[in-house]
């Protein structure tokens, strides 16, 4: 395992790799993505299931993330549309086109564009500029080319879009897939923009039965200006990197990136990173030299996942993907400048088990119910695996994206019975060992070479 985890994106290119080399996909992640951007009801039960039955004969806990469509702008059903430097480009109120113009169905785009805006297709590197906006029909220019197709976000340059959250199609979404709502662990949010969209977002999981971990994604002005704010009332945060683009531009995009993840980690919440690690993997088995010092630099902050997109969920080469993700953050040489503060005493007690492990160069190990204990050890960024048993197998699934965890299920009514079970699979010396705190006299077992 590696200290950062790993997650890959479930899509047509991962449904079409024979069972081993699914299975080998597998092996390298811990934890999936599923983009209900881009899946049917039937697609996302079968990718669950199919994770779910390698969990079972691996016996190895892996989370699983379904990421909503949010409430923005996208591209209706069109034919492919080619776009080249100096197109002429008409953008029409349409759900659908034969592949003339691009179709867009919400209102909104129309009510906020404006002449001498620019619109950002295809995470920034499709740019046009606009030359006439009226209620229905804008007509603009490219100033790059790229091919657009269906379901394609559309964003204007330094504007965001005021639509309610959740959306409509949001909450149709979730009441489909509520059906599976005990194997999904996450449900990522999109364009989020306080927390009260927060708020209505876990409200309406509680409602529908939902009891996953609410992911924040930012990806809009709005919501790097309330950073804060929003870091504060999620569960997980997420740097989405390709919508950022769109919102920054490309030049502003690394001083974003470090803001977003010091913040997580100054308010002791997990973040990840995600688009664009190793695009160029989507069509060569080898990444590009940039590529790689980017997964390695943008590992090093001390993020608790990064997430990899098209490279396996669209891409030629998904296994390679996942395999030379492995390989980087094998190597990677941490430098840590943001961590946060203890808070209280149960605080001071998780991060004086990272300093004692560390003086003693031991692993952790932790029997946790809930896992609260284990996820307030991670934020103090051990450098050594932490090992958590827990009788909960949900838990376990949650904790194997957060930080040096490594989760295990172990069905037991004790702690002191679950202790001991962990020190026997995971208690090679030197180890630091304990369970959750459960309030009075509290057990610490330490285990020298």
């Amino acid at each position: 395992m590696t200290l950062t985890k790993r997650v890959a994106t479930l899509g047509p290119s991962t449904d079409s790799l024979p069972p081993d080399e699914f299975e080998k996909l597998l092996d390298l992640v811990d934890g999936v993505r599923i983009n209900l951007a881009h899946a049917t009801l039937d697609e996302v039960k079968t990718r669950i299931n199919a994770v779910r039955t390698y969990e079972r004969s691996r016996n190895r806990p892996l989370a699983v993330i379904v990421d909503l469509k949010g409430p923005g702008v996208r591209v209706g059903n069109t034919e492919p549309i080619n776009i080249k430097e100096g197109d002429r480009v008409v953008f029409r109120l349409s759900p659908k086109s034969d592949g003339s113009y691009v179709p867009v169905v919400a209102k909104t785009f129309f009510q906020i564009v404006e002449p001498g805006d620019a619109i950002l297709m295809l995470d920034g590197k499709l740019r046009l500029r606009v030359t006439e906006a009226g209620p229905d029909v804008v007509i603009s220019v490219a100033e790059s080319s790229g091919v657009v197709t269906s379901g394609k976000a559309v964003v204007v340059e330094g504007k965001d879009y005021d639509i309610p959250t959740p959306a409509e199609e949001d909450v149709e979404i979730l009441k489909a897939i509520s059906v599976v709502r005990e194997e999904i662990d996450y449900v990522s949010a999109s364009l989020v923009r306080s927390c009260g969209d927060v708020q209505r977002l876990k409200s309406l999981l509680r409602e529908l039965g939902f009891d996953s971990y609410l992911v924040v994604k930012i990806e809009t002005r709005g919501a790097v200006e309330k950073l804060g704010e929003l870091t504060e009332c999620s569960d997980y945060v997420v740097v989405a990197r390709g919508d950022l683009g769109l919102h920054y531009g490309l030049d502003a995009l690394p001083t974003i990136q470090r803001r977003v993840v010091h913040t997580s980690l100054r308010h002791g919440k997990p973040v990840a990173v995600a688009t664009q690690l190793l695009d160029s993997v989507q069509y060569s088995p080898t990444p590009t030299r940039a590529e790689v010092n980017d997964v390695f630099t943008t590992a090093s902050m001390g993020v608790d996942s990064l997430w990899l997109t098209n490279e396996t969920a669209s891409g030629r080469y998904p296994l390679a993907a996942a395999s030379w993700l492995s390989k980087i953050l094998s190597t990677v040489e941490y430098q840590i400048t943001e961590l946060a503060q203890p808070q209280d005493a149960r605080d001071r007690f998780a991060k004086g088990l990272v300093e004692l492990a560390e003086d003693l160069g031991a692993n952790i190990l932790v029997f946790s119910r809930s896992g609260t204990l284990a996820k307030r050890i991670a934020k103090f960024r051990p450098l050594g695996t932490v090992y958590v048993g827990t009788p909960n197998v949900r838990v376990a699934r949650a904790l194997s994206i957060i930080w040096a965890l490594e989760p295990l299920h172990i069905p037991v009514e004790s702690y002191e019975e679950g202790l001991e079970r962990l020190i026997s699979l995971r208690g090679s010396a030197p180890f630091v060992a304990t369970y959750g705190i459960r309030g009075g006299t509290h057990m610490v077992k330490i285990r020298l070479p």
